[in-house]
């Protein structure tokens, strides 16, 4: 996707703003989860992680072995810098974490690592059977799916702080129809961002927790959000959201020791 024009959807009501909404695009991979097994090292949701031979499967405070909430393998599809071209990311939560991780988890309830992959097949776990004790009973997602990608770019949005850089308030409450919708209730009709995601913009169910609090405007990268889903069996508390920032500068050295872990429901 490098050097690729930045084509995004823009409703006929907001044609007039399209040089704003330009201006405020970025690349996204909206995730869309399919139920089938996958391979060891493929992107998935669940299942079992590729976990080169050295590399031990990440556990919480509790001495419990955490589950795979997500594999990213970026050889599969091409963001642009600061993301990797190659290489898996994998994000694990705490068997506790459904049941007890209030929103803004603590760090050790969840854990990200990046591993390379190797060619020769035999260096990695084949082993898994120490997890077959652990209780997933709330585990937010039910069963494995293979992830495919598609590479697009869209406009900040509706909930994102950043939105008052491109429009301000007065613009928000403007009625732009004839039947008297608002900028607002447009834009928040086309520009949710409620997907699973890497990149991109995120979704809040109330606000963006960055906006209250400056120093958090630091994670200003959109790692991966996770949206509840009925017909794909994924869930979080009452129709939540689980995302993970990071700051652009950080994944572009490829350090994932500081990640923001977000939870959020109704």
């Amino acid at each position: 996707m490098r050097d690729v024009k930045k084509d995004i959807f823009i409703p006929k009501e907001l044609i007039h703003f399209h040089n704003y909404l330009k201006g405020s695009a970025t690349q996204v991979a909206i995730i869309e989860p399919l139920k089938y097994a996958t391979l060891i090292h493929e992107s998935k949701f669940a299942g079992i992680p590729y976990l080169p031979k050295g590399i031990t499967h990440p556990k919480d405070d509790d001495g419990q072995f955490m589950r795979l909430l997500a594999q990213i393998n970026f050889s599969e599809f091409q963001l642009d810098h600061p993301f990797p071209l190659k290489g898996i990311l994998q994000f694990y939560i705490s068997q506790q974490c459904s049941s007890q991780v209030k929103p803004n988890a603590a760090r050790h309830y969840f854990h990200v690592q990046y591993v390379l992959l190797n060619e020769i097949d035999d260096t990695y776990e084949l082993d898994f059977s120490y997890m077959n004790r652990a209780d997933f009973r709330c585990f937010p997602i039910r069963q494995e799916m293979k992830l495919h990608f598609n590479q697009s770019f869209e406009p900040v949005s509706i909930m994102d702080y950043r939105l008052k850089n491109y429009f301000n308030q007065a613009i928000m409450n403007e009625f732009i129809t004839l039947d008297e919708r608002s900028f607002h209730d447009i834009y928040l009709v086309n520009y949710l961002a409620a997907d699973h995601k890497i990149g991109g913009y995120p979704y809040f169910i109330e606000h963006d927790f960055r906006e209250s609090f400056p120093h958090l405007q630091h994670y200003d990268t959109l790692l991966l959000q996770i949206v509840s889903n009925d017909e794909q069996q994924i869930m979080w508390g009452d129709s939540g959201i689980i995302s993970f920032f990071i700051n652009s500068e950080k994944l572009q050295r490829l350090d994932f020791s500081d990640i923001y872990f977000h939870l959020e429901e109704y």
